[in-house]
């Protein structure tokens, strides 16, 4: 058995079909319509950890999270699926090693049928597991290639000494699991009509992919699979409904909630750390109770509303006993309870605890991180970076004086006052919240000044004073440029990659729908999946 292992690579490694025939030249190349340039190239795309749990849990049935021990991806512009830097390393072959091994053992032991669609042990049996659970987890049909090489594999780990069809079944499955076609997802295009083509479509299965990875963060089921093989995904009718389908299925909200955990990063709540010093009555505790009522604060603005007005100006709060005093209650108990909450303390995602906790030091509110999420985040706007050689470091507290009067020292600093002048207005605007998200009106025996302002924006009904972030959260929740941004960060993470000058076109129609639908999360999902971006890529040859 184990000179086999040597094989594993190499069956891996199975190639994918021959080059199409080119098509004849044209001599005369056609007019370019208004959105016909290059398209942007998204490398192929290896699956995120996320992505790979989910497509295990889907298709094994197991929820044991086995990406655990997987080297962790590079955090590239807030996300981690970026197809340029996530890379196989030596280190992630030999988890991908160790995880095919104990996934396919565990799968063949305990859920046998999910891979063996039969009951016989016969050739046909193993044929026909080679095709279905191949086609499921290349998320394609298997080539003929493919097929032959996977049988002759199998027949031989059957005729090993002591072997049993159900240890070729285990086997072969662990090549499937370590196969390039299951890692990564590969998308070639169909064969351009002219020479001339600047893009051209995603076939079916790739857009299932494509589809169902950034609605499900996972694998498309056979519904998709069987849709986009038979080409009908290519009728436009088809893909919207499909979309909609697909988001209408409890599984988008893993989706929705991943995209979500990145762009906040509201996974990193739970483990923040206080000053013992400064915050006596933190805990891991309430960092791990944050975390849980920013995520049911998301969860309820997208069941009950769905908006990003409604993300941003939602009045609830989900707080259990840990949390009473951010909603001056007492008698809650260990579950989450939703609490409407007064204005000005909340309102909406930038007064929730855990998010302003996390966008603080551990020692002090900090209005420079608060700031910055804003200009960043929300209005696409960010601020240049420091000079080389300024030391980044925020002044110590100080029980005599507020946070707004020991950081206002940027503005006096030539060094820092250009960037600051940008950053501090906005950021002084949280000064109600403390380094815990707690709400206070006076710091160190003094009153807390809550006052901000936009110095400068594209949409100009953002410019000029506010009070306090509820004032800014609805500013912020009417705005188009805000809007806009928020729209170009979920197609960014969509595809995987930066957006260039060949998204122009389709980004700027994805931005007019989301903002024609009034800022409904599910809208802007059905025009990324419906652009051009989206659907094709690069036809590989210049006009």
């Amino acid at each position: 058995m184990q000179r086999l292992r040597g094989g594993v690579v190499s069956l891996a490694l199975v190639a994918l079909a021959g080059c199409p025939k080119q098509p004849e030249p044209e001599e005369i190349p056609p007019p370019m319509g208004e959105c016909d340039g290059v398209a942007e190239r998204t490398p192929m795309r290896l699956l995120t950890r996320a992505e790979y749990d989910n497509t295990i849990a889907d298709l094994l049935g197991d929820t044991s999270n086995p990406s655990r021990d997987f080297p962790r991806e590079p955090i590239v512009h807030g996300f981690d699926n970026d197809a340029k830097s996530l890379q196989v390393t030596d280190e992630s072959v030999t988890r991908y090693l160790e995880a095919a091994e104990a996934l396919a053992a565990n799968v063949v032991k305990t859920q046998r049928a999910r891979v063996v669609p039969c009951q016989t042990t016969n050739a046909a049996c193993a044929d026909q597991f080679i095709a279905t659970t191949g086609r499921r987890l290349f998320r394609r049909t298997l080539t003929i290639e493919e097929k032959a090489a996977f049988t002759t594999f199998f027949n031989q780990v059957q005729a090993s000494p002591g072997a049993t069809f159900d240890t070729a079944v285990e086997w072969t499955l662990q090549v499937m699991l370590q196969s390039p076609q299951f890692l990564y997802r590969f998308e070639e295009g169909q064969t351009p009509n002219s020479k001339w083509d600047m893009r051209t479509p995603l076939v079916g299965p790739e857009l299932a992919s494509r589809l169902s990875y950034l609605l499900w963060a996972s694998t498309p089921d056979d519904t998709l699979l069987d849709l986009a093989e038979a080409g009908q995904l290519a009728d436009p009718a088809v893909l919207e409904a499909q979309t909609r389908r697909l988001l209408s299925d409890a599984r988008a909200n893993r989706g929705r909630m991943r995209f979500f955990s990145l762009w906040l990063r509201t996974g990193d709540v739970a483990g923040l750390s206080k000053d013992p010093v400064n915050y006596p009555n933190f805990t891991p505790a309430l960092a791990q109770a944050w975390q849980t009522s920013l995520d049911l604060f998301i969860k309820d603005t997208l069941a009950r509303d769905g908006t990003l007005k409604g993300l941003l100006t939602s009045d609830r709060l989900f707080a259990n006993q840990l949390m009473e005093s951010y909603v001056s209650q007492s008698g809650l108990g260990a579950e989450f309870t939703p609490v409407t909450m007064p204005e000005p303390q909340r309102l909406g995602l930038l007064t929730q605890p855990g998010f302003l906790a996390r966008l603080s030091s551990p020692d002090q509110s900090s209005p420079i991180r608060r700031g910055i999420f804003v200009l960043e985040k929300l209005m696409c706007q960010p601020p240049p970076p420091p000079p080389p050689g300024i030391a980044i470091t925020a002044p110590a507290p100080n029980t005599g004086t507020t946070t707004r009067e020991r950081f206002s020292q940027h503005s006096t600093d030539p060094n820092c006052a250009g960037c600051h002048r940008l950053i501090d207005p906005v950021g002084f605007g949280f000064e109600n919240y403390d380094g815990l998200g707690a709400w206070r009106t006076t710091e160190n025996g003094k009153p807390v000044n809550a006052s901000g302002e936009i110095v400068s924006a594209g949409d100009s009904t953002l410019v000029g004073a506010f009070t306090g972030a509820t004032q800014l959260a609805r500013r912020l929740a009417d705005s188009r440029q805000v809007h806009d941004c928020v729209a170009s960060e979920w197609t960014r993470f969509a595809m995987g990659r930066d957006l260039g000058a060949g998204d122009a076109c389709s980004l700027t129609q994805i931005q007019d729908t989301f903002s024609k639908s009034q800022g409904k999360f599910d809208d802007l999902l059905v025009a990324i999946v419906m652009s051009d971006t989206f659907r094709t890529r690069p036809a590989g040859v210049a006009r």
